[in-house]
């Protein structure tokens, strides 16, 4: 399999973004004392998040920790767990979703669907 120019996942590609470069290059220089842009624009966030700002702290700790991992649940109308349905139920059980979720309802007819998710 080949990649396209300008795939990212292409060895050494990356698409062409001018505002991305341009930003690199403006927050790389330095001011006349020395100290890089990015640095001062780091420090002012600090002193945000010091001075109380909610939205600061949050930004310090996703930069330092991380975002957290978003959670997503599952619910399934049966009683059964999960573990207890076959292939093909929740496959049908899938699709039904996705069907719904786009606009579509249909009978609750899981069984002698096709087999596929997409």
């Amino acid at each position: 399999m080949t990649f396209q120019p300008g795939n990212k996942l292409a060895k050494g590609g990356r698409p062409d973004k001018a505002f991305t470069d341009a930003l690199r290059l403006a927050i790389n220089e330095v001011d006349d004392k020395g100290t890089r842009k990015l640095r001062l624009i780091a420090d002012k966030l600090v002193a945000q998040a010091l001075a109380g700002e909610s939205w600061a702290i949050q930004q310090v700790a996703d930069r330092l920790d991380g975002k957290p991992a978003q959670e997503s649940t599952v619910t399934i109308d049966d009683k059964r767990d999960a573990a207890d349905w076959n292939r093909t139920e929740l496959v049908s059980l899938l699709n039904d979703a996705r069907e719904s979720s786009a606009g579509t309802s249909k009978a609750n007819g899981r069984l002698g669907k096709s087999n596929q998710i997409h």
